[in-house]
């Protein structure tokens, strides 16, 4: 008998809510999947929102070990394996993110967390949270794979790449999208 465990942590909770809201709905809608790609964008962007939970400030090549111990089949779905979630992968995710307007995407997403938990929207505070990047990725042809864009971080005054997330508190708790 061969006995094996994985740890399911509080990504099972953020990748529950994920589901129940029907983000990645929203995702497929806006960017689908094309080719030959075994994941959808939705099923990478759902590992990269669980791997901010604990994962950041790492190289993307490092990703799928952050999954190696987790219960990566209960989190994104059957038959998903972590080498399924390598940095050309992710490249590729966070290109079609930036061809499809992020904005928009941030938007549609917002606007079903709204219609789906109903909460009072007089007093909203938003708030962001910066994190560095680093890396060149490029397609096998030797073109760019993303355009990195610099900025300022918070915790860094100096210019540097970053991704962003916002958080939209309510006057009566801290439901965000």
């Amino acid at each position: 008998m061969s006995v094996s465990s994985a740890i399911v942590a509080h990504h099972g909770i953020f990748a529950g809510i994920y589901d129940e809201l029907e983000i990645g709905r929203i995702i497929d809608e806006i960017i689908p999947k094309q080719g030959q790609h075994k994941l959808a964008h939705s099923e990478v962007i759902k590992a990269m929102i669980i791997t901010s939970l604990g994962f950041n400030e790492r190289r993307l090549y490092i990703f799928p070990k952050f999954f190696s111990n987790l219960a990566i089949e209960r989190r994104l779905g059957p038959g998903i394996s972590p080498e399924d979630l390598n940095d050309d992968v992710l490249g590729r995710t966070l290109d079609r993110i930036y061809e499809a307007n992020l904005t928009d995407l941030f938007l549609k997403i917002a606007l079903r967390v709204m219609q789906k938990i109903q909460f009072d929207t007089n007093l909203l505070h938003a708030d962001t949270t910066s994190v560095s990047v680093h890396g060149n990725y490029e397609h096998i042809d030797g073109t760019p794979a993303i355009q990195i864009t610099y900025g300022h971080t918070k915790d860094n005054p100096r210019i540097s790449s970053n991704w962003c997330s916002a958080q939209l508190p309510t006057s009566t708790g801290s439901r965000s999208s």
